[in-house]
């Protein structure tokens, strides 16, 4: 029980709303968490993405080239929409 404690209080930085997440902190995630945070887009922009048809891999490999500096995921992703 402390391990789990202990873990859940040292949550990395880029734990956090993926609408302000800063694009060095989505390059430091693993696979399972840049998946997660672009679902959190996804989801939070729905009315964004009726209008172009775009799969998270598309936005995966998008945000993997375009996503620099202090830039953050949603600045990238809404340019997708643009």
């Amino acid at each position: 029980m402390a391990v789990a404690i202990a873990g859940a209080t040292s949550l990395p930085a880029f734990a956090q709303d993926a609408a302000t997440m800063a694009c060095a902190d989505y390059a430091a995630m693993d696979n399972a968490g840049q998946m997660a945070a672009i679902a959190e887009l996804e989801s939070a922009n729905a009315e964004m993405a009726s209008s172009q048809e775009i799969t998270a891999e598309e936005i995966h490999q998008k945000l993997t080239a375009d996503c620099t500096g202090d830039l953050t995921l949603m600045d990238v992703y809404k340019s997708y929409f643009e």
